[in-house]
C-alpha cells in the first residue's frame, strides 16, 4: 500500500478540523424549503403529492425526502409555535387524509411515526415541541380509524422510560390509553403494554414530581383491567396495599381499588373483606377531606371580614373595619357553602368507583363476588356508596356531600349532627321546587363513571 506525501502547509488534524466546522455550520443553516405550516398547505409540492397518493400513487423518495425535509419539521419552528396544536393537526390530516394506496399510506404513517418518535426524544428540542411531537404519535390511526398499531411499540418505550421528561411520557402513555381502548380483549396488548404499565407502577410517587407521577400511576391503574385479567397475587396485593395505604393521593387509591376490583378473582390471593374495609374508611377519608377543606376556606374568610375567630378576639385584622377590605371597598356576601360544585362532582366520581368496584352486578367481578355467604353487608355498603354518588352527581351541592358523609360514617357517641348553613338559592336560580335540573355530568372536568 502507497500514500502520498501531504503537502499542505496547514496541519492535517486542522485541516480536518476546519471541514468539519465548515460542515456544521451549513447544517445549521439549512432551513425547510417553506417557513410556516400555511405556506406548506399551499405549496406546490404537497399539490402534487396529494394529487398522486389520491390516485393510488406510491410513496416515492422525493416525496419522502419533501416530508423529512420540509413538512414534518414545521412542527419544531418558531413560526409555528402559536399554532402547534393546529400543526400537529394538519400534519396528520393533510398527510394521510386521501391516501388511495394502503402500502404508500403505511409507509406515511411510519414516517411521521419515526419523525416523531425521534423529535419527542431529541433533548435539544423544546419541551412544547417534544410533548406535540409524542401526541402525535399516539394520534396516527389506520385507515379503519383505529390507532396506527405500528406506533404502539414507539409510545410504550416512551411511556416506560424513566430518562424521558414527565411531560413526554404522560403524552406517551395518552397514546398508550387510545391504543389500549381500541383494542379490548386483544391479547397482544398485554405484551406491548404490560412492561410499560408494570414500570410506572413500580415508581415511586413522592418528591417534587408527586403531582407528575401520580398522573402517571393513575392512567397506568386504569389501564390495568384491559391488560391484566385476572389479576395474579403479587400484582393484587400490590394494588390492595395501595388501598389501605393512607399516604397515598386520594384518587390513586380510588383508582387502585377500582382496577382491584375489575381484575381479583378467587385465585388472587387477597382478603377481600379487609380491602372493603378499606375502602369504606376511603370513602369518608375523601369526604371528610372535602370538608376540612371547607371548614379552613370559611375560617379564612372570616378572618379576613373580621370575624370572630375561634380562641381570638372580635374586629377586623391589622385594623381594618369590619366587613371592608383592605382596600377600603366593602366585601361581597359570605356564601356558607364552601365546597365547590367541581369538588362535589369529584367526591360523586369517588363514591360511585368505590361502590363499583365492592360490586356492580352479579355478571361482573368486583370484591364482593368473593367473600361468599359474608358478601351482604359488602354488597349494602356498594350500594350506598354508589347511590350517594349518583345523588351527589344529580345535586352537586355542599349539604348533599354531608349527607352522604352523614350516612357512611358513624354518628358521633352521644351527639348530634352540628346544624350546617341552609343553602340559598343564587339569583339566577328559581327557588323551592322549581329548582333548575343538575348541570350535564359531561361538563364535569373528572372522569365521567355515570355513563
Amino acid at each position: 500500500m502507497t500514500c502520498t506525501r501531504h503537502t499542505s502547509s496547514r496541519p492535517p488534524r486542522l485541516l480536518g478540523a476546519v471541514i468539519v466546522a465548515v460542515c456544521a455550520a451549513a447544517v445549521a443553516r439549512a432551513e425547510p424549503k417553506y417557513v410556516g405550516w400555511t405556506k406548506v398547505e399551499a405549496s406546490r409540492e404537497i399539490r402534487e403529492l396529494k394529487e398522486k397518493l389520491r390516485e393510488g400513487g406510491q410513496f416515492d423518495d422525493n416525496a419522502k425526502q419533501f416530508l423529512q425535509e420540509t413538512a414534518l419539521p414545521q412542527l419544531a419552528l418558531e413560526e409555528n409555535r402559536s399554532l402547534i396544536e393546529r400543526t400537529r393537526k394538519r400534519l396528520r390530516e393533510l398527510l394521510l387524509g386521501d391516501v388511495g394506496e394502503d402500502k404508500a399510506y403505511a409507509d406515511i404513517a411510519q414516517l411521521i411515526t419515526d419523525f416523531m418518535t425521534a423529535a419527542a426524544r431529541d433533548d435539544a428540542a423544546d419541551p412544547v415541541v417534544r410533548v406535540n411531537a409524542m401526541l402525535l404519535v399516539g394520534e396516527l390511526k389506520a385507515k379503519s380509524g383505529k390507532p396506527w398499531a405500528a406506533a404502539g411499540p414507539s409510545l410504550a418505550a416512551a411511556a416506560g422510560d424513566k430518562n424521558l421528561p414527565d411531560a413526554v411520557r404522560i403524552a406517551a402513555l395518552a397514546g398508550v390509553a387510545k391504543h389500549v381502548a381500541a383494542g379490548a380483549g386483544d391479547d397482544s396488548l398485554a405484551k406491548t403494554f404490560g412492561p410499560p404499565v408494570a414500570a410506572i407502577l413500580g415508581e415511586p410517587v413522592a418528591g417534587p414530581r408527586s403531582a407528575e407521577q401520580e398522573w402517571l400511576v393513575s392512567r397506568a391503574l386504569q389501564l390495568i383491567p384491559a391488560l391484566v385479567r385476572p389479576a395474579p397475587p403479587k400484582l393484587a396485593a400490590f394494588l390492595a396495599a395501595i388501598v389501605g395505604d393512607e399516604a397515598q393521593a386520594i384518587d390513586l387509591r380510588v383508582r387502585a381499588a377500582a382496577a382491584l376490583g375489575a381484575t381479583a378473582d378467587a385465585a388472587s390471593g387477597i382478603d377481600a373483606a379487609a380491602v372493603v374495609e378499606a375502602i369504606r374508611k376511603l370513602a369518608i377519608t375523601a369526604l371528610e377531606s372535602e370538608e376540612k377543606a371547607a371548614a379552613a376556606r370559611r375560617f379564612e374568610d372570616q378572618y379576613r371580614r373580621g370575624g370572630a375567630a375561634p380562641g381570638g378576639p372580635q374586629g377586623a385584622p391589622f385594623g381594618a373595619p369590619q366587613g371592608v377590605g383592605f382596600d377600603g371597598q366593602p366585601l361581597p356576601a359570605v356564601d356558607p357553602l364552601a365546597i365547590s360544585e367541581q369538588a362535589c362532582r369529584r367526591a360523586a366520581w369517588r363514591l360511585h368507583t368505590l361502590g363499583t368496584a365492592i360490586f356492580a352486578a352479579d355478571d361482573k367481578p368486583g370484591l364482593a363476588t368473593l367473600m361468599g355467604d359474608a358478601a351482604g353487608p359488602a354488597k349494602e355498603l356498594a350500594k350506598q356508596l354508589t347511590t350517594e354518588g349518583l345523588t351527589l352527581d344529580s345535586d352537586p351541592v355542599e349539604d348533599a356531600l354531608l349527607d352522604a358523609l352523614d350516612v357512611l360514617r358513624p354518628p358521633a357517641p352521644g351527639g348530634k349532627a352540628a346544624k350546617r348553613p341552609v343553602r340559598q338559592p343564587k339569583p339566577e336560580e328559581p327557588a323551592g321546587d322549581e329548582q333548575k335540573p343538575a348541570p350535564d355530568p359531561n361538563a364535569s372536568p373528572f372522569d365521567n363513571p355515570f355513563q
